[in-house]
């Protein structure tokens, strides 16, 4: 609908001239072709001038003169002479299209898209007046087109005029998008797609490890698009972007988008921004905002040109940008005809005198003669400018689109029959031409150019690589384009991108480092981990410690690493190393207290014994069976001593030895306590007339007691150690630092059953001694047994739960010690009363004193 409303408003100004109107279509300043008449014609539509308003219009009136102002980017007529001079060559050269002219008619684009649209109507219909669908030419026909135009205009151009089928070369559009065949098929290019330069954007990113970056870019479909793909890309590859801002369109340079951008570069805290648009955006952006002269900033242009801006800032050179250009060769032929080119064979005009005095910055005279500017004016030495063509904008990559379209002429020339190629005085006539049959002969085209390059199209494009420069701004306001490095999508991934760092010259902030950083949070250090900022991007993050047993020993690692069982990460927390293996030992402060508590109870009972045996015929040692109380006090020395076993290193044999131990040195106690109360209750009730009980008065019945109950813990253990025995393991759990050597039950079961077991019989002996504590007998023990019962109570029902709570070597702790809790409790009640008796007041051991307080 567009490209028609188009062509039919051109074709209305053309057959309507003699209509007057008071507004009408048009344009103040006439649009004239560059033109040289052939045989077959070449089109150009070229970026020359920039054609933009310097007052916002109202409508109400025609647009006048000095409404729009028009400005001319040097390097770009460098792409004109290009296509000029290729002809020529073409035309000279009997080899290619022999007894064929080639000529050319190229109208300027002035960066406008109606100006575009307008000057490609006149180049389909040969006429300086746009006659839409018709051909007016009479001294030669069209073949192709070759354009240089943005990627927004080359797509417009593209939809409008596609229906010609004419081929469109562009030695400028990179858009992805005219990759598609189907919707541009007779789109070709003899520049890469922008994939590759997507692709060199983030392998120069990371090169350098620039992962915090700003982003400024032209108002256009392709700008946009690529932003967004270039951003993911970002991301994806791990860095982040601070900002993103649009350039303005040339013709909306507020001072409020002015001010706006310039503060957004100067509050972001990336130093690295990369600028990302054509040149004719970039070169206006630089005009009105001056943004690269913004000091402690890197700018990465990806605008294919040299046009120089030179930064100062208070006085100091502002240096440190690059900029993606094209891989082009210097073509010594073209630079000697842009020296010795006649000026007379070109339209009459300021715009070939304009370019050569701005070209050598009107510092070189306009003479023919004499092109070369090499002097040095006002002190100033030119070490750089367009004058001495160091570069030549996109002439190699013009002169290459020409030479594909003669190549694919020639082709067809070659492949047509003889009786059609001689026609009037044996010249080759192309009347006939039409652009679609050109197609088949593009896209095969496969030529090597002079310079020994050789030139291919692959999927309709050129594929060619990326140089990358350095402009170096000079205190004496000159500047010079260092090239260093290259980019190259087709290497391998290693080497793809070579960067020559030391020969790239900094801004004056970054001279301390190596090369500039831009980062917004530095890279964390081994033995840490990324904690992203709450709402902030995932390139802003703190730096924590890894927890405990974690480790990390790379650099910005997103989480750390848990250590195996059997290690425990270093201090640093970097690496990790073997744990320590622990065990209660002797050499521990608390494994010797308990070491020390043991002996000391187990000589104390070994004591106790002792008086006993020297007083076993004194009535206090006597009464209540004296062997069941050496019974007791061996028990629990031995149950003392069992202790020790507890406080070394873990074995097979200690580990079976303990709890087996500890049950039935404690059941022998426990139970010799029930046998000494429960005969106190049989004496006294045998006394009683008619009585039974006095047959069981004796030795034997104490002692059977204590043989039964001690048996069946004896069987316990005996189960236990046969059924799942005990076993040393490798604690990993209990202390995240250590590895603890210990005991593994087997069954936790039997290790509670033991206790209950036990907690049976002190629990019967309990209520036997609690019933028999008033009665009549000067050394009844039931009420001591039951005092040592109750404190046997109190430090096993603590004991389990603070045995439970425990780790590592605690619970080897937490056991020893009701083991000692619970043997002292029962030695001091029972048997500290009678050697006091014994040793202390020796007369209430007497047989007459106990007669006469039975009495």
């Amino acid at each position: 609908m567009f490209r028609n409303a188009v062509i039919l408003l051109l074709f209305c100004e053309s057959v309507c001239q003699t209509v007057k109107f008071v507004c009408r279509p048009g344009t103040p300043y006439p649009q004239r072709p560059f033109y040289m008449s052939g045989d077959v014609l070449i089109g150009g539509m070229l970026d020359i001038h920039i054609y933009y308003k310097t007052e916002a219009f109202n409508f109400s009136s025609p647009p006048h003169l000095q409404a729009r102002k028009i400005s001319m980017l040097l390097e770009d007529f460098y792409n004109f002479l290009s296509l000029v001079f290729a002809v020529d060559e073409i035309n000279s050269n009997p080899n290619i299209l022999p007894n064929v002219t080639l000529g050319y008619n190229i109208y300027d684009s002035y960066v406008d898209l109606f100006r575009t649209v307008q000057g490609a109507v006149r180049i389909y219909s040969g006429n300086t007046k746009q006659y839409p669908n018709y051909n007016c030419d009479k001294y030669g026909v069209l073949a192709a087109v070759i354009e240089g135009m943005s990627s927004s205009f080359s797509i417009q151009y593209a939809n409008i005029f596609g229906m010609y089928k004419y081929p469109q070369i562009s030695f400028m559009s990179q858009e992805p998008l005219q990759s598609n065949k189907q919707n541009f098929p007779n789109f070709y290019r003899t520049v890469p797609s922008e994939k590759a330069l997507y692709a060199a954007i983030i392998a120069l990113l990371k090169n350098f490890g620039w992962m915090w970056v700003g982003i400024i870019y032209a108002d256009d479909d392709s700008s946009i698009n690529a932003i967004k793909i270039i951003k993911n890309m970002i991301v994806e590859s791990g860095g982040c972007v601070e900002f993103i801002k649009l350039i303005p369109s040339i013709n909306d340079y507020s001072p409020e988008r002015i001010k706006d951008i310039e503060q957004t570069i100067a509050r972001s805290t990336a130093n690295v921004i990369l600028l990302y648009g054509s040149k004719n955006n970039v070169y206006y952006l630089e005009l009105n905002v001056h943004v690269t002269s913004i000091p402690g900033k890197v700018w990465i242009h990806t605008a294919d040109s040299s046009f120089r801006i030179f930064n100062v800032v208070n006085d100091t050179v502002v240096n440190g940008s690059l900029r993606f250009i094209m891989q082009k060769n210097e073509n010594p032929a073209f630079i000697t005809f842009v020296k010795k080119v006649n000026p007379s064979r070109f339209p009459p005009g300021r715009t070939f005198t304009t370019w050569w005095d701005e070209l050598c910055e009107n510092r070189c005279p306009f003479n023919p003669r004499n092109r070369n500017c090499t002097g040095v004016e006002s002190g100033r030495q030119i070490i750089y400018s367009h004058c001495n063509l160091k570069f030549t904008g996109m002439s190699y990559i013009v002169y290459n689109s020409v030479y594909a379209v003669a190549y694919a002429l020639h082709e067809m020339y070659q492949e047509t029959p003889l009786s059609e190629r001689l026609q009037d005085k044996n010249k080759l006539q192309f009347q006939d031409l039409k652009g679609w049959k050109l197609h088949k002969y593009i896209k095969r085209v496969n030529f090597t150019n002079t310079l020994g390059q050789n030139i291919y199209f692959n999927n309709e494009e050129i594929s060619i690589g990326y140089d990358i420069y350095n402009p170096i701004n000079y205190p004496n306001w000159t500047t010079n384009l260092q090239k260093v490095g290259h980019f190259d999508l087709h290497a391998s991934p290693e080497r793809q991108i070579n960067i020559k760092e030391e020969a790239i010259v900094w801004e004056n902030k970054f001279a301390k480092l190596l090369m500039p950083r831009s980062v917004c949070s530095e890279k964390c250090l081994p033995g840490y981990r990324k904690s992203v900022r709450e709402g902030q991007p995932v390139c802003c993050y703190d730096c924590l410690l890894c927890p405990d047993g974690q480790f990390s020993n790379q650099t910005d690692v997103d989480v750390c690493i848990k250590c195996p069982e059997d290690q425990w990460p270093n201090v640093q927390k970097t690496e990790c190393i073997k744990k320590a293996i622990t065990f209660l030992s002797y050499e521990d402060p608390i494994g010797i207290v308990l070491a020390f508590i043991a002996i000391l109870f187990s000589l104390i009972a070994s004591v106790f014994l002792g008086i006993f045996i020297k007083y076993q015929n004194t009535p206090i040692v006597k009464a209540n069976n004296r062997d069941l109380s050496y019974l007791i006090l061996v028990s629990l020395m031995l149950s003392c001593l069992c202790c020790l076993i507890f406080i070394e290193k873990p074995e097979q044999l200690t580990c079976f030895s303990r709890q087996a131990i500890f049950g039935i040195t404690f059941s022998i106690s426990v139970s010799s306590l029930l046998g000494k109360t429960f005969i106190v209750v049989i004496a006294f009730n045998a006394t009683k007339p008619g009585n039974n009980l006095r047959k069981w008065v004796g030795p034997k019945v104490p002692k059977c007691i204590v043989f039964f109950c001690s048996v069946i813990q004896v069987l316990i253990c005996i189960f236990w150690i046969l059924l799942v025995p005990p076993s040393t393991s490798y604690n990993t759990q209990s202390e995240i630092a250590k590895i603890i050597l210990e005991c593994d039950k087997g069954s936790a079961i039997a290790f509670y059953v033991i206790l209950g077991y036990l907690t049976i019989l002190a629990s019967v002996c309990f209520v036997v001694a609690f019933l028999a504590r008033k009665l009549p007998d000067t050394f009844n023990d039931a009420k001591l047994i039951t005092f040592s019962m109750l404190v046997f109570f109190t430090v096993w029902i603590f004991f389990i739960p603070t045995y439970l709570s425990a780790k590592g070597t605690s619970t080897v702790a937490v056991e020893i010690f009701a083991i000692l809790a619970s043997s002292s409790g029962m030695l001091g009640s029972i048997f500290v009363p009678k050697c006091y008796i014994i040793l202390i007041k020796p007369q209430k051991n007497r047989k007459n004193f106990v007669l006469k307080a039975s009495l």
